[in-house]
């Protein structure tokens, strides 16, 4: 709306009509232009403009939620009713997404009152730049020049005389205001007969985005309740065609006559003595004699199991018990709590381990050795096998595994990527990518595995959509979504995005577009490589590439990296050779960048790998992916060469229970063994074979193409095996197509009194202070505390070298919580967590070593802290946290780890302890 107004007087009242379609604020602006007079020769004007707020009345939904009860118990089934009606109160047809959370939950992190109705009818910014010519009236210009002249000339004849300023403009021409301007800052074993267990916790008991009300305004759900006693917040979200909205929401309680709170830690340490409790509430109306039970398994009890205590209606009474953690992999808790016809029995809610028990670790360190080989045709070949001077005989074992094909051999690794703990980037595109590549595989080898079919959807697009958050502005990936863009990363994503799309899964073509963009503006001209590092990575680049179709924006590069391929390592040779086959088969250069890596490979007992001279940090390198990558080139390039069964052997050799050491290696691995797999189509194979340990039969079976891709694996404790002789280990088969690949990892682990701190390329210590004291080194290290109060704990990390991709991690002791200060129930004592570099000495450099945020993330877990850092120049660095000591006992808490990710034998290990918390007050 505007308008051209004559005023005829200096104050003038204008109406503008306020309607709906004006809500949530209108800006009125106005220019007002005077005309030259005798008291002002030339045109005058001011601007203005005033905000005008309108409430979005009739943009609001009125929303009713009718729950069938007020109050519930655990498992019952509910029906909500949802009613929407317009401003004027008829009812209006809306869709609904309905959620049923936790309020403890939504107390950690509360979310907005009415949401929707701010995303759509909030505040906004000024959209409109008003401005006007006259701020460079050329006739104000004229006139300020003949004054100045006049001024001048009245001076000259000394007749004096003053004059006023002349009529510059008062306003300049006011910007729009952003709407992001706008917006305003604001324990016996079995429980009593007739008692159901309560285990099925959720955090989000209903959540449907489809619900629909009807002409008349109404819609009906039903919602099955877990087993949580809580108050649930019941929440509807609804949206018209006409884009009115509105938000409702209620509380539902879910509570029974009498309940039990199981109280314990999350996980446990072997040899942690601990206090159990449980919370019993009594709501009967009544007062009750209560008999409370800890049913658990691997927990050795101090108390009777069995207590019995008065509850008081409208009373609450704490059971405890203290128990020690006993050798078992996991403990399985539950409280059970019987007062007459009342019962009730519960897991804790929170739990680490499968099926809702408790993880427990253990505090050990183990030593690794590893022997493989294949047998092709008839053979049969005997491992000896010695135990070390010092060990721990109650636990460790000699594994043994039996591969009929690749196939059966890749399984353990694709589920280790699949399941690996943590999300970086590169761990997302590991996770789906080798199955992907693998599906491929079985597909051109016209095999069918229908759960890895029904599986690989799911895990492709669930990694896509991840991978399409984290695409930076400029086009790339970062190693974390916080991160800067990174080359060989982004090569990797878009490597693995034109894979899943070569196979029929849609990609977005402007997200690889957008990466391959970024690929080419990182390449550089050949004069600019002054490394083996900068080499490889253009090397990758320019094989994804040319892989996305792109070879012809890649040409020119390749031809300059050829010529100065001096400077690649062998990997990076293997790519540069992949690439030129993308663009021209037959290509002489091929063969002789294959005769260069078949001259470097170093031949032992366990096949044929390639070392590098250096470690490729920055690409994650190593000499395990190194000869991976090769294997994948030397498969597809040069498929009859007599080197590749023996680097595939060697492949296999170096998996540790199944995987390889990094998710780097696994990766690569998985993809140059499939495509090694899909060249020998080895799944044909048809032999008897057999195990045998010191003359003794392990195993016999027979392989068929229905088994060969099933692995056979055999564990012996260590405490069976010969202490004072070698172990002979036999594997043998008879006639017939296919291969045997076999592997034995003897693992033991050293006693407790022999695991010390360890140096291997990275130093780390830990203390416990007061978070209150300010004295920095000279606080006192505290290790006994009470229950409440907060610990402050300080890692320092030594890096006598630059480190690449670096891990730390931090456990914590089982009864102690790490203080997330991201949430709203953080205490005041609490530290934000930060990593610092100590600059001392460093000059004008300190100040910048001291405010840069030297960790990419950090996480904290139930168990333990993590932090991550794509690069640590070499120098002294402190991180910092805080945590809360929540349940008394004894603790033994591990030792804090640091690693390079890629490159875990740049390793350092710090000191564990005993950490005591007392019961307090």
């Amino acid at each position: 709306h505007h308008e051209i107004l004559r005023l005829e007087s200096n104050s003038t009242v204008y109406r503008l009509p306020i309607t709906a379609m004006h809500a949530p604020n209108i800006y009125v602006s106005a220019v007002i232009v005077k005309g030259p007079d005798a008291a002002e020769p030339a045109a005058t004007h001011k601007m203005g403009y005033v905000m005008l707020t309108v409430e979005p009345v009739e943009q609001e939904l009125n929303i009713t939620l009718t729950p069938s009860v007020e109050q519930a118990e655990p498992g019952d089934t509910i029906s909500l009713g949802v009613e929407a009606r317009d401003a004027s109160g008829k009812p209006v047809q809306a869709a609904f997404s309905l959620d049923l959370v936790d309020k403890a939950v939504l107390s950690l992190k509360p979310r907005a009152d009415d949401a929707i109705l701010e995303t759509f009818y909030g505040r906004r910014g000024l959209g409109v730049s008003t401005a006007s010519g006259m701020v460079v009236s050329i006739n104000r210009l004229l006139l300020k020049q003949m004054e100045e002249i006049s001024l001048m000339y009245t001076r000259e004849l000394g007749m004096g005389g003053g004059g006023e300023e002349g009529l510059l403009p008062e306003e300049a021409p006011m910007p729009a205001m952003s709407a992001e301007d706008a917006v305003e800052h604001k324990a016996a074993n079995e429980l009593p007969p007739g008692v159901e267990l309560r285990e099925e916790f959720a955090d989000t008991a209903f959540w449907d985005a489809t619900v629909v009300t009807d002409q008349t305004g109404r819609a009906a759900v039903e919602i099955l309740l877990p087993d949580n006693l809580t108050t649930w917040v019941l929440r509807g979200v609804g949206v018209t065609v006409d884009t009115e909205v509105g938000e409702e929401t209620i509380d539902l309680l879910v509570t029974k006559p009498l309940l039990v709170r199981p109280v314990t830690p999350r996980f446990f340490v072997v040899g942690d003595r601990a206090q159990l409790a449980a919370l019993v509430s009594n709501n009967t109306g009544a007062t009750q004699e209560v008999k409370i039970t800890l049913h658990a398994d691997g927990l050795a009890l101090d108390d009777e199991a069995t207590q019995t205590v008065s509850v008081s209606d409208g009373g609450e009474v704490k059971a405890t018990w203290w128990v020690t953690v006993e050798d078992v992999e996991a403990v399985d808790v539950s409280f059970s709590a019987v007062a007459g016809d009342y019962s009730d029995a519960a897991r804790p809610r929170l739990t680490t381990g499968p099926d809702g028990t408790l993880l427990v670790y253990r505090y050990t360190v183990p030593e690794i050795v590893g022997t493989g080989g294949q047998l092709v045709g008839e053979d049969a070949r005997t491992e000896v096998i010695a135990l070390p001077p010092k060990y721990d005989d109650r636990q460790g074992a000699l594994s043994i595994r039996l591969d009929p094909s690749l196939a059966a051999g890749m399984v353990d690794g694709l589920d280790y990527l699949e399941h690996f703990p943590y999300e970086c980037t590169e761990q997302i595109v590991s996770r789906f990518l080798p199955n992907v590549l693998t599906y491929r595989a079985l597909r051109e080898l016209g095999i069918r595995d229908a759960e890895l079919e029904n599986r690989l959807p799911g895990l492709v697009e669930e990694g896509l959509d991840k991978l399409y958050r984290r695409q930076n502005g400029d086009g790339g990936w970062g190693w974390w979504y916080e991160g800067e863009s990174n080359s060989y990363l982004t090569a990797y994503v878009v490597f693995a995005m034109v894979k899943a799309q070569e196979i029929g899964f849609k990609v977005r073509d402007v997200v690889i577009a957008s990466g391959v963009s970024y690929l080419e503006s990182a390449l550089v001209s050949g004069r600019e490589i002054q490394s083996y590092r900068e080499a490889n990575r253009q090397a990758f680049a320019l094989y994804v590439m040319a892989d996305a179709g792109e070879a012809r924006r890649a040409s020119e590069y390749v031809n300059d990296l050829y010529r100065r391929r001096d400077k690649l390592s062998h990997y990076g040779r293997a790519y540069l050779a992949l690439t030129l086959s993308l663009i021209d088969e037959g290509d002489d250069r091929i063969a002789t960048l294959l005769s260069d890596l078949q001259n470097a490979a170093i031949l032992s007992a366990t096949g044929a790998h390639w070392e590098e001279a250096e470690y490729d940090y920055w690409a994650m390198n190593t000499d395990t992916r190194s000869t991976a990558i090769i294997l994948d080139a030397l498969a597809r390039l040069d498929p009859e060469n007599a080197l590749i069964p023996n680097v595939a052997r060697w492949l296999m050799v170096a998996r540790q229970d199944g995987i390889w050491e990094t998710t780097q290696e696994t990766a690569w691995a998985l993809i140059a063994l499939t495509d090694w797999m899909v060249v020998t189509g080895e799944l044909a194979g048809e032999y008897d074979y057999g195990a045998w340990l010191n003359d003794e039969p392990l195993a016999e079976g027979t392989v068929t193409p229905d088994t060969v891709r099933e692995s056979v694996q055999l564990q012996i404790d260590v405490a069976d095996l010969l202490v004072d002789a070698g172990n002979r280990l036999t594997i043998g088969r008879g006639p017939g197509e296919g291969r045997l690949y076999y592997t034995a990892h003897l693992k033991v682990y050293l006693p407790v009194e022999e695991i010390e701190a360890l140096d291997r390329g990275v130093i780390v210590s830990r203390r416990y202070t007061d978070p209150d004291c300010a004295e920095g080194i000279q606080c006192p290290e505290v290790n006994e505390v009470e229950v409440g109060d907060v610990v402050q704990v300080k890692l320092t990390i030594i890096a006598p070298h630059d480190l690449y991709y670096v891990i730390v991690e931090d456990p914590l002791p089982a009864g102690a919580e790490a203080i997330d200060t991201g949430l709203a129930t953080a205490s005041e004592l609490a530290q934000e967590p930060g990593l610092y570099r100590d600059a001392e000495g460093e000059g004008w450099y300190d100040f910048y070593y001291w405010w840069w945020q030297w960790y990419s993330r950090s996480e904290m877990r139930d168990d333990k802290v993590v932090l991550f850092a794509d690069y640590l120049p070499a120098g002294t660095y402190e991180y910092a946290y805080t945590f809360r000591a929540t349940l008394p006992g004894e603790y033994q808490v591990i030792p804090t780890t640091a690693n390079e990710f890629y490159f875990p034998e740049v390793f350092g290990r710090g000191d564990g302890r005993l950490f005591t918390i007392g019961e307090g007050e």
